[in-house]
C-alpha cells in the first residue's frame, strides 16, 4: 500500500526551528567615561550661563543682550534638533563662550550709579564662567591624557572658582619658598600685605560710617572692604594669624570667637 501524504492544512505555522529571526532596532552604543563627563561639565557651565543671562541687567540691555548670546552658545551645543544656528563642536563653541564673555565685559565696564552693584555680581559671574570655560577646553582637547582633569571638572571643588580651590594647595611660609626669597623675606612680604590690608580696612570702616555718603557709594565702600579683608586674611593665615588673626577674625571681627560663650543656659 503506497503511502497516503497529505498536503499541509493552510492555517499550518512553521516550526519554531524554522521561523526566521525577527529584526530589532539596534541598540545604541552606551556613552563613553570621557563622552559622559564632557556632557555633565558642559551641562554645569550652561546652567552657569544661564544664570547671568537671567541676571537684573534690564537697564543696561547692551551688556543684557551679550549675557543672553553667551546662554544662547551652551543652548546650541546641547540641543542642536532645537538650534537654527549651524552646528560647531564643543571646543569651538567655548572659544566663542569666552569671546562673548569678553564682550559682556565690555558692556559691563559702562555701568555707573545704580547699575553698579549689579554689574559688579555679574562680573563675578563671568569670572567663574570664563575661568571653567578656560579649563574645560584643554581638559576636552586633550583627552583621552586629560580625562582626570575632565573628571574634577565635574565636581563641586573643580568648578570652585579661583580663590577656593584646593589646588595648587596654599603653602605656609616654612614650605618651598618662590626661588630668589628666603623663608624670613617671604614672611616680611606677607607681613606687609596683611598690615596695609589691615590699615586699609580701618580707613575703609570709617569712610562708611560717614552719613554724608549715598547709599551706591556704601555698596562700593563695602564690596572694597569685603576684598580688602579676603587679601588680608589669606596673607595673615599663611601667617599662622599672627598680624590681625584668621579668616574669622578678619571676616567677623575680633570678638567672633568667643560670641555666645558667655551666655547662660
Amino acid at each position: 500500500m503506497n503511502a497516503i501524504i497529505a498536503p499541509p492544512a493552510s492555517e499550518a505555522k512553521r516550526s519554531p526551528a524554522r521561523q526566521q529571526a525577527k529584526h530589532s532596532d539596534p541598540v545604541p552604543a552606551r556613552p563613553t567615561e570621557a563622552e559622559r563627563l564632557q556632557m555633565e561639565a558642559l551641562q554645569i557651565l550652561h546652567y552657569l550661563c544661564t544664570e547671568l543671562a537671567q541676571a537684573e541687567l534690564r537697564d543696561m540691555p547692551h551688556a543684557r543682550a551679550e549675557a543672553i548670546e553667551c546662554d544662547t552658545v551652551l543652548f546650541n551645543l546641547l540641543n542642536p534638533e532645537e538650534s537654527d544656528s549651524p552646528q560647531i563642536g564643543a571646543l569651538e563653541s567655548l572659544v566663542m563662550l569666552r569671546q562673548q564673555v569678553q564682550n559682556t565685559f565690555a558692556c559691563l565696564e559702562a555701568a555707573s550709579g545704580p547699575t553698579v552693584p549689579v554689574a559688579i555680581a555679574s562680573a563675578a559671574l563671568l569670572e567663574h564662567i570664563d575661568g571653567f570655560a578656560a579649563q574645560l577646553h584643554p581638559a576636552i582637547a586633550g583627552l583621552p591624557g586629560t580625562l582626570e582633569d575632565l573628571r574634577a571638572l565635574t565636581t563641586f571643588a573643580g568648578i570652585k572658582t579661583f580663590r577656593d580651590r584646593p589646588t595648587p594647595p596654599i603653602r605656609r611660609v616654612e614650605q618651598a619658598p618662590p626661588p630668589g626669597k628666603t623663608h624670613a623675606q617671604q614672611r616680611r612680604v606677607l607681613e606687609f600685605v596683611a598690615q596695609q590690608a589691615g590699615t586699609v580696612n580701618e580707613l575703609l570702616m570709617q569712610m562708611q560710617a560717614d552719613s554724608k555718603i549715598s547709599y551706591d557709594s556704601q555698596v562700593l565702600l563695602g564690596g572694597a572692604q569685603a576684598i580688602t579683608q579676603y587679601i588680608g586674611a589669606a596673607a595673615d593665615d599663611a601667617l599662622g594669624g599672627d598680624i590681625v588673626g584668621d579668616f574669622e577674625r578678619w571676616t567677623y571681627g575680633p570678638n567672633f570667637a568667643d560670641a555666645g560663650k558667655g551666655a547662660s543656659a
